[in-house]
């Protein structure tokens, strides 16, 4: 306690230091406010779509969200036609709320919105990037687990999209991969046939610097390469001024650590020229 009181005494007398502290934590309180702000936004949609279902099978709730998504998103970009001009903030922080106000991001945009209301829902859901000619990427949807079926459906909010099997229930992205001649006769016309379920990857882990191949690689080691595979990172990371938020906090906690440990030697210094 000392040692607490005696670091934060050096920091009040530095205005340097003090200066430090004080930016970190405005910029952890502003972080939450704007991340409590963005979460409110998707909590209200969610609310309007369950009153609008209320005592309805969930996967009706589930539909119903999805096209309130997809128009609000569609009205939005018919107005700003990709013409938008974004902010510093939206720029930096690339927050899903941006994309719900432009209906910006096409495909990617749109399963992210979706992902991020269906969250509030307290579902759980993973994004993956399908495989068109060849390579991943060229369509951005997304799968949710939806428990009164207990298992995972594949959904597209550009399109409007979720398919049912022959039993009569919504059908997961493997069995849509299986049998599309099937499944391809429940899609719009306006719809490009290029995106034809012929694969998925749900994070593409080559792309987190240094450590994403690793990870992957334990995981398999770990877990089997079914599970490694499913995995995917980005519905953790659609709020990005949370994330953000955690990265300045682990840093300030860093900081104030390293100050300790350098009052610590101070203070040792000091007692041993004493004796």
């Amino acid at each position: 306690m000392n040692l607490i009181k005696a670091y934060f005494l050096k920091v009040y007398n530095s205005p340097r230091q003090l200066l430090i502290h004080v930016l970190l934590v405005i910029s952890i309180c502003y972080l939450q406010l704007e991340s409590n702000h963005e979460s409110i936004l998707f909590q209200n949609i969610v609310r309007v779509s369950r009153a609008e279902t209320a005592g309805k099978h969930d996967t009706v709730f589930v539909k119903h969200l999805m096209g309130s998504i997809n128009k609000m998103m569609h009205d939005r970009n018919d107005i700003f036609k990709g013409t938008e001009s974004l902010s510093f903030k939206a720029r930096v922080f690339q927050s899903v709320d941006a994309d719900l106000m432009y209906g910006a991001g096409a495909c990617g945009g749109f399963s992210k919105v979706f992902a991020r209301a269906l969250k509030a829902a307290g579902y759980t859901t993973r994004i993956g990037q399908m495989k068109v000619y060849g390579n991943y990427g060229g369509h951005i949807l997304l799968e949710t687990y939806i428990p009164s079926i207990q298992k995972w459906v594949v959904m597209d909010p550009l399109y409007l999209l979720v398919f049912t099997n022959p039993i009569g229930q919504w059908a997961s992205f493997n069995e849509v991969n299986e049998n599309w001649d099937y499944y391809k006769k429940q899609i719009y016309y306006n719809y490009n046939y290029n995106y034809n379920y012929a694969g998925i990857r749900y994070t593409n882990w080559s792309k987190i610097p240094v450590f994403g191949n690793l990870i992957h690689e334990v995981l398999v080691l770990v877990k089997g390469e079914k599970v490694a595979s499913s995995i995917s990172l980005r519905p953790y990371l659609l709020d990005h001024y949370r994330f953000y938020k955690w990265v300045f906090i682990l840093f300030y906690g860093i900081y104030i650590m390293a100050g300790l440990f350098f009052v610590t030697k101070v203070n040792n210094k000091q007692f041993n020229a004493s004796k």
